[in-house]
């Protein structure tokens, strides 16, 4: 079997599935690419498609780098989020503070609360 498809295989296996597809086509292309480039292309292609495979790195370790790509945007999106949160923490307090010390808000808010308590006056029945 040609190195490049046991190679594409064994990275494929690897790989996480929501990206593979596209990964194994560029690899691909660019191991078909390097060993065309290879001097010995013409006179024994199998041996060149080795060497661009041995020139490529293992697979264990390309799939390592290709899935931890896909990590840093979710961990990016993490501390965006937390960032966010934060902020509208902040903004939440700092709002309440300026509520709170607004000169007249709290009179307001004062005599708003003593009529919701001041006792009705119940009828009496004759």
């Amino acid at each position: 079997m040609n190195p490049i498809y046991e190679y594409l295989r064994e990275l494929s296996a690897l790989l996480r599935r929501s990206r593979r597809r596209r990964i194994v086509a560029e690899v691909h292309a660019h191991l078909l690419e390097a060993a065309a480039a290879d001097p010995l292309h013409v006179s024994n292609p199998e041996l060149a498609a080795s060497r661009a495979v041995e020139r490529f790195g293992p697979p264990a370790r390309v799939a390592g780098q290709f899935n931890a790509l896909r990590r840093r945007p979710l961990a990016m999106f993490q501390r965006v989020t937390a960032v966010l949160l934060a902020c509208a923490g902040m903004g939440s307090l700092g709002a309440a503070t300026v509520w709170a010390l607004e000169p007249g808000t709290a009179q307001a808010h004062r005599a708003d609360a003593s009529h919701q308590h001041t006792p009705r006056p119940t009828s009496t029945l004759p």
